[in-house]
């Protein structure tokens, strides 16, 4: 699914939504993985071919918009995973993944991260029309 991203009102829904369920979910705002995090679940709704080439595509986009590299990106946003997993109000994270790991002290790469958050926006979306 294609969100229309000509509307205003749909990207300040995206954007308000992630920070939502970021926040719900223990990462932290002071983190510069956090915005790139966030940028980067917005293009994955905007477009979800870009979740089948992270690195190819979505990073450098992301690293366009913030004028940085898509390496820095990359490791920010690992590092901003990392930060939440281990947090004290992980059990929420951990509890949407456990279904995928069973050994849950595996952390969840960045594209599992950015596909689930993309879906559980793409799914909120989908219900509330």
């Amino acid at each position: 699914m294609k969100v229309n991203m000509d509307d205003e009102c749909s990207r300040a829904d995206i954007l308000r939504q992630t920070t939502c369920h970021m926040i719900r979910l223990g990462f932290q705002a002071r983190q510069q993985g956090y915005r790139y995090l966030r940028e980067a679940v917005l293009i994955a709704c905007q477009e979800p071919e870009t979740l089948t080439a992270v690195t190819k595509c979505l990073y450098p986009e992301v690293a366009k918009r913030y004028n940085t590299t898509d390496k820095h990106v990359e490791r920010a946003i690992r590092n901003t995973i990392e930060t939440a997993w281990n947090g004290k109000e992980s059990e929420l994270f951990k509890t949407l993944f456990e279904k995928s790991y069973k050994n849950i002290t595996t952390r969840p790469t960045n594209k599992e991260v950015i596909a689930k958050i993309a879906g559980l926006i793409r799914n909120t979306m989908e219900s509330d029309k």
